[in-house]
């Protein structure tokens, strides 16, 4: 899992504009903000420790690669049930990102609230390099992935405002590049994240690669 930092000015203030989209219906996400799980609210950091990740891990020929606990909105049911409000919002991800960032897809357009998270899960269902980019309001909040060479958990807190990392999140049979990881936070988070899929060939492989360098290469750069 490696950050990148946005210098980019651009980019900067298209993630500005796209937050300060999504913050007036900010009510409105809380309360339609979806509780997979059903964990009462304030008890979801559970599915964020150790304890949780090494009970996966242990059972992971179980888990499909998606989360089975979560708290938050996703733009793309936001859509559906007030499509006045959230299809432009949806349209905005999925279609002019994706664009200017040169991705394959938007796979996760997400508003967590305070106790908002996302438990431990891999993605080894949806495997491609992703760029996963976070606004949160105050900082307080993490992100925490499973370190397979040094058998630890590493955890980047947030700051106020963007950041950015990105990772090949492999298949299932692809172990080197499974990926464990989750996220909580205390306080309004945002995530943005986008896909570069590689399909089974060395050759998509490395062309994933090099669009996502791409895109560092832009959004570092001033």
């Amino acid at each position: 899992m490696t950050e990148v930092v946005i210098r980019n000015e651009e980019f900067l203030k298209l993630l500005d504009d796209t937050i300060e989209m999504f913050l007036p219906h900010r009510e409105l996400m809380e309360s339609m903000a979806s509780n997979e799980g059903n964990v009462p609210v304030g008890d979801g950091e559970y599915y964020c420790q150790k304890k949780h990740l090494f009970d996966k891990m242990n059972n992971s020929e179980h888990h499909i690669g998606f989360p089975e606990h979560a708290y938050g909105f996703q733009v793309a049911h936001g859509a559906k049930s007030h499509p006045e409000i959230f299809a432009p919002l949806k349209m905005h991800t999925k279609n002019e990102l994706v664009r200017i960032f040169g991705a394959n897809n938007n796979s996760l357009t997400s508003y967590y609230p305070a106790n908002g998270y996302v438990g431990w899960h891999t993605n080894w269902n949806a495997y491609g390099y992703q760029m996963i980019i976070t606004w949160s309001e105050s900082g307080d909040g993490y992100f925490s992935y499973y370190d397979k060479e040094t058998k630890s958990i590493v955890t980047h807190h947030d700051r106020a405002g963007w950041q950015a990392r990105w990772y090949r999140f492999g298949r299932k049979d692809e172990p080197n590049h499974v990926c464990w990881h989750t996220a909580w936070t205390n306080c309004p988070r945002f995530t943005l994240a986008f896909k570069f899929p590689y399909g089974q060939t060395s050759s998509k492989v490395d062309q994933a690669y090099e669009a996502i360098q791409d895109l560092i290469y832009e959004m570092e750069n001033p």
